[in-house]
Parts: structure tokens; C-alpha cells; sequence
């Protein structure tokens, strides 16, 4: 059994919440304590949001993808008397980079906006109709925000209007300028571009095949819990 303790700090790490004023704070600290004691599986903690080495990123994926999202559907949901906001986000898959992800995809996460209620999740990327992403997937169904990471698992993809050019980002919007920048703190920016301001970032193809080169699965090292 957890003590008091343990469940105040996952809750405190994993599900800060903030929801429209027509929730009230009491509602907000029931659903929290809810969400952590019964909504999901303990496991659904083990990923912090440290962000990972490149190649715990890629081995902690079931499965990597390109996809654009092609639909949300929030709704309200009970489990044990307690009633919390989710959302079904299908996915129009345009290349599978890594792994067998089932078909069709829905990725399964807690937050959304039902009516004038709306429930998010500190940190974690909000999904829009259209935006196409490459996104490391791990625990679908069985945690709250299902990608490696929350934030870190997430690449929307940037296409220059001039050029034509596709380059991933990261989820606050900076551009990759290596493989290895995932593993930064979202504020700071890249070494190679500290180093040489010239750079250019990483296209869209370059940062996938840097995914179709990494170590196999095989291993699956642990992010730090």
C-alpha cells in the first residue's frame, strides 16, 4: 500500500491539473486523488518527465510514427463513482517509422474540453485537428498521457512555405538541430547550434532515419523513476 506521502508526490509530479472555473477546487482535488488511487494503474507513473537519451526514447516506444490527427473525441467518464474529461484522438498514419502500431490508431488520454468543462494536464501537448506529428507511443490505453516522456515523446513537423522544407520541432516549438537535443531541458538550446549559430536543424526525413538507426528495442532500458 502507498503511503500518504508517495500518492501526494505522484500526484503532485504527474497529475497537476488545471480546469475551467465551472470545476470547482474541491472537484479538482477529488478527481486528482481519484485519477492516482483508481483511474489508472500504478504503472502509469513510471514515466517521469525527465527528458530521455535519444535511445531510451526510441527503445521506450512500442511504437514510433509519423501521423497527422484526424480526430478528438472528449467525453465525460466514470470509473468507481469518480468522473473525469478524456479524450480518443485518431490518427491518420502516414508512415510507421518503428514498431507495429495497430490500425486504425487512437491514442487514449486523460484531459479535454467537454462543453464549458475543460481539463488539462500540466506539461503535456495538447493535440489539434490537422497537426501532423512523429510521436514515440508507449502504453496506450494504460497510462494518462500515452507517449515516452509526456512533452518529450512528441515532434510536430514544420513545413517552410518558401521551400517546402519539412523539419521536426520539439513540443514548446524549438527545432532539433541533432538527435541528441531531446535530451535537453526544453529552455535550453542546443549545443549545435550554441556552437555554431550557422546551423541549420534536422529535417523531417533526417530525424527519422536518425529513429530507424537507433539500437533495437531488444533492451528496453528504464527511464529514471
Amino acid at each position: 500500500m502507498m503511503s500518504a506521502y508517495v500518492l501526494r508526490e505522484l500526484v503532485k509530479q504527474f497529475l497537476i491539473f488545471n480546469v475551467s472555473a465551472s470545476m470547482s477546487i474541491r472537484t479538482l482535488a477529488g478527481l486528482a486523488l481519484a485519477l492516482a488511487l483508481i483511474a489508472f494503474p500504478l504503472r502509469s507513473f513510471g514515466t517521469t518527465v525527465q527528458a530521455p537519451e535519444f535511445d531510451q526514447l526510441v527503445a521506450q516506444a512500442d511504437y514510433v510514427v509519423r501521423a497527422t490527427v484526424k480526430s478528438i473525441d472528449s467525453e465525460w467518464r466514470e470509473k468507481d463513482g469518480h468522473r473525469f474529461i478524456a479524450s480518443r484522438v485518431t490518427l491518420d498514419v502516414k508512415e510507421v517509422i518503428r514498431g507495429t502500431p495497430p490500425s486504425p490508431l487512437v491514442l487514449d488520454m486523460v484531459g479535454g474540453t467537454v462543453g464549458d468543462d475543460t481539463l488539462t494536464v500540466e506539461g503535456a501537448p495538447k493535440f489539434h485537428v490537422g497537426d501532423e506529428n512523429i510521436l514515440f507511443v508507449h502504453g496506450n490505453g494504460t497510462v494518462f498521457y500515452p507517449l515516452v516522456a509526456v512533452m518529450h515523446g512528441v515532434y510536430p513537423i514544420f513545413r517552410e512555405a518558401k521551400t517546402g522544407r519539412e523539419y521536426a520541432l520539439r513540443s514548446n516549438g524549438m527545432p532539433l538541430y541533432s538527435e541528441t537535443d531531446v535530451s535537453l531541458p526544453m529552455t535550453k538550446l542546443s549545443a549545435v547550434k550554441a556552437q555554431n549559430p550557422s546551423a541549420q536543424p534536422m529535417t523531417a526525413s533526417e530525424f527519422v532515419a536518425k529513429i530507424r538507426a537507433a539500437r533495437p528495442n531488444e533492451s528496453r532500458p528504464q527511464l529514471e523513476r
